[in-house]
């Protein structure tokens, strides 16, 4: 039985999913006292008739330690060596994942909880959640039913609902405990499956030649095929007549185009019109032929279909006629300009018929000679929409053009579709519409979308070329969510007094205000000068200055305010600086901020301190969380180091950043970057400061260096949290720092919401003017 260590969506799905679920219930278990329906269901199968009683713990023992052993040998001795390491595996990662339950939830057992509770067997151990017995029996039969035939899967799984009512018949577990114990051998079956790998397709050539044997082929030599094949696994047959086929068999337990991935489709991109998910792969295989005959009857060059089969296992076999001709990913030397014509004349067949092809990647453009083939119609769709075609046009721009020039890819796709329905593409040409390897043609090509954009609009000027929103889910919005849930669970609890924050900010000292937003604006200063030093004076104070306004309203558009480095480093490109050099005059102005960081926080931590008790306190409540930060990082710093790429890169920018600073300091400039920097720390604690005495709270020069701190630690937050200008992250650790420092939860939500406005929110506008002003000048 073939296994393939690429995991399938579904697969993605099931581990996601289990360990949801698994947590969300643990969770609920152990924050909440015994449901009233949880109560009432225990109460009747705990006192079922007692006939039944022995039955069901004869039946429970399937869920013993021992079975786990038990059953392994049972395979072994049928010589079902692959399915006993699968089962060995996972009931020990059952057993354990329901011990290391019990001890983290420590749910009691029944009789611990409720009244009257009737036991039927031996129970050991203190800890009832999650059922240990339910986890093995469903890790056991999750494994097997994925190895016996289709007609044993349901009396399986009435083996684990049956030792789940045994349990809790027994009053050993409660109903919950049994869910949680069936949902953490779920997660182990999924474990199993990634760590020993999926069950791929049919890979045996004596049940592939029986099969088709059955359909009249008579397969004399069946030769696998390498390639990308994306879940199916394509052979070559010779028949004895001296035909050759090509066999492609899709895997009944590995479908890359299942339900998983239709779904992520679904809820990440807009207006998708994928069919509906194949609940097997037959249903895969038939859509597939549908289209190849379809394409056929439109007159496109693809290859005949002789026939379909099944094979017991449920996979699919498609049966066609042998193209002997490599694929356009396969294929070595510049295509000839005739090919990439008749690619794109096969394609605008399929869309006169009205079909989609949906998956034009290099894989599947076969070439020989001057002459193109079309494959793999699995996600192909008929009566396609005039936006499928466009990103059948797209994806079919970017393979050709990263073999030819953009200009013949453009030419030939205009003369065989027409100008219009070329430039109907315009919207799609994005990176999230082409698939894993058109995004590997860019990663090689970078400015290739855009050199295809300027082609099409060359033949069509009129067009519109604006995107489409293509995307509806982005990693950015996960982060920007999870950032204001975290913003939510942390200040929702501290700001039960907003309306007395809000009365306190109404009635803030206007001096103190005004004296926080020129503090605010001197930072804009301030980095003009650190950005001028770092370039040795070659770029004038004033627009400078005007750059590093408009960075703040760009920082408001990415995280880490990579806005306003992506910003300064095209004003220096356009001074005529070179792209390296710009580069490190960037990075060299971050690395001053960490150097003024480092120096102030030996001045400043002697005057923060709090007392000794307080801070022996905050430091044992918080040594794990702090510790397994500190691995986390450890581990990711360890893997990027362990990538070779990553590791030159990083010597390179490195290297770079110290030829700069010994170059400042031949030329007695790095003490003035330094002292820059330090003036621009000492001023964003300044205007924290100030929007503290803004509020209300008396002037106390004590609270300098603390406030300072804080708002070291609050900037730090705000470049490493993944929303724009740290929104969330940084109110939180701000309000939470000045809490530590004495000051009432109105006070420091108040004054942290001065402070933002003014250093965040109030530079958003006259930062959009100064870029719109920088546009226009063309100095960006």
């Amino acid at each position: 039985m073939a296994r393939t260590h690429r995991p399938s969506p579904a697969l993605l799905v099931s581990l996601v999913t289990s360990t949801g679920l698994l947590v969300a219930v643990s969770l609920a278990v152990g924050h909440h006292s015994v449901a009233r329906w949880e109560r009432d269901l225990f109460t009747l199968l705990n006192r079922l008739p007692a006939g039944l009683t022995p039955g069901l713990v004869v039946v429970m023992q399937v869920g013993s330690y021992v079975a786990v052993f038990v059953v392994a040998a049972v395979a072994a001795l049928m010589r079902r060596f692959a399915v006993a390491r699968d089962l060995l595996l996972a009931g020990n990662l059952a057993y354990w994942l329901a011990v290391l339950g019990k001890a983290a939830v420590a749910r009691q057992r029944p009789a611990a909880l409720l009244a009257d509770v009737r036991t039927h067997d031996t129970i050991t151990g203190a800890f009832g959640y999650p059922s240990g017995h339910v986890a093995v029996a469903s890790a056991l039969c999750l494994v097997t039913a994925r190895a016996v035939d289709p007609r044993w899967r349901r009396p399986l799984w009435a083996v684990i609902v049956l030792v789940a009512l045994a349990r809790v018949h027994v009053g050993a577990h409660l109903p919950a405990d049994a869910v949680g114990g069936f949902l953490a051998g779920w997660l182990a079956v999924c474990l199993t499956r990634l760590i020993v790998g999926e069950v791929g397709p049919e890979q045996s050539t004596s049940r592939l030649r029986r099969v088709l044997a059955q359909r009249g082929i008579d397969a004399v030599r069946l030769e696998p095929i390498t390639g990308d094949a994306r879940g199916s696994r394509p052979w070559r047959a010779d028949t004895a007549d001296g035909r050759r086929m090509f066999v492609k068999v899709t895997g009944g337990e590995q479908r890359d185009a299942d339900w998983a991935y239709k779904l992520y489709r679904r809820l990440r991109y807009r207006h998708v019109a994928d069919e509906p998910p194949y609940a097997t792969a037959k249903q895969k295989n038939e859509h597939e032929t549908y289209m190849v005959l379809l394409a056929q009857r439109a007159g496109a060059r693809v290859p005949a279909v002789v026939t379909t089969a099944t094979t017991g296992r449920g996979d699919a076999l498609l049966v066609q006629e042998f193209t002997d001709a490599p694929s356009l990913d396969a294929t070595l030397g510049p295509l000839p300009l005739d090919a990439a014509a008749d690619a794109c004349r096969q394609v605008a067949l399929l869309h006169g018929a009205g079909i989609a092809h949906r998956d034009l990647r290099a894989a599947n453009i076969l070439i020989r000679g001057r002459t193109a083939y079309l494959v793999d119609f699995g996600f192909g769709a008929d009566d396609a929409s005039a936006d499928q075609q466009s990103r059948d046009v797209v994806e079919l721009l970017v393979t050709l053009a990263g073999r030819i020039t953009p200009r013949a890819a453009v030419d030939a796709a205009v003369a065989q579709f027409g100008g219009g329905h070329v430039a109907d593409s315009l919207p799609y040409l994005q990176k999230p519409v082409l698939s894993r390897a058109g995004r590997g043609t860019l990663g090689r090509f970078p400015d290739l979308l855009d050199q295809v954009r300027g082609e099409i609009l060359r033949h069509c000027p009129d067009h519109d070329d604006r995107l489409a929103r293509v995307v509806r889910v982005t990693p950015h919005g996960i982060g920007l969510l999870l950032v204001l849930g975290l913003l939510v669970h942390l200040l929702l609890p501290q700001v039960g007094q907003v309306r007395t924050a809000l009365h306190l900010l109404a009635r803030a000292n206007p001096v103190a205000v005004t004296a926080t937003l020129l503090a605010s604006a001197a930072t804009y200063v301030l980095s003009a000068v650190v950005l001028r030093l770092s370039v040795a004076d070659r770029i004038p104070l004033r627009e400078a200055t005007v750059v590093q306004v408009a960075a703040s309203f760009a920082n408001r558009l990415a995280p880490g305010s990579v806005g306003g480095a992506a910003l300064s480093l095209r004003y220096l490109h356009q001074k005529a600086i070179p792209t390296a050099e710009a580069a490190t005059a960037v990075a060299v102005s971050r690395v001053a901020g960490v150097v003024s960081v480092v120096l102030l926080l030996p001045v400043l931590l002697p005057f923060a301190r709090q007392p000794a008790r307080t801070l022996t306190h905050e430091a044992s409540a918080k040594a794990l969380p702090i510790l397994l930060t500190v691995v986390a990082v450890l581990l990711v710093a360890a893997v990027a180091l362990a990538v070779p790429r990553l590791r030159r890169q990083g010597r390179a920018a490195a290297g770079q950043v110290l030829s700069a600073l010994r170059a400042l300091t031949r030329q007695h400039r790095l003490v003035r970057l330094v002292v820059s920097s330090v003036a621009l720390t000492l001023c964003y604690g300044a205007s924290l400061y100030l929007a503290v005495l803004a509020v209300g709270h008396p002037i106390d020069l004590t609270l300098v260096p603390p406030v300072i701190l804080v708002c070291v630690v609050g900037e730090g937050v705000a470049t490493a949290a993944p929303t724009p200008g740290g929104l969330g992250a940084t109110e939180a650790a701000l309000v939470s720092g000045l809490l530590l420092y004495g000051l009432t939860v109105e006070t420091a939500v108040a004054a942290v919401l001065i402070y933002r406005l003014a250093t965040f929110w109030l530079p958003a506008v006259p930062g959009f003017v100064a870029l719109r002003v920088l546009v226009h000048r063309r100095l960006v």
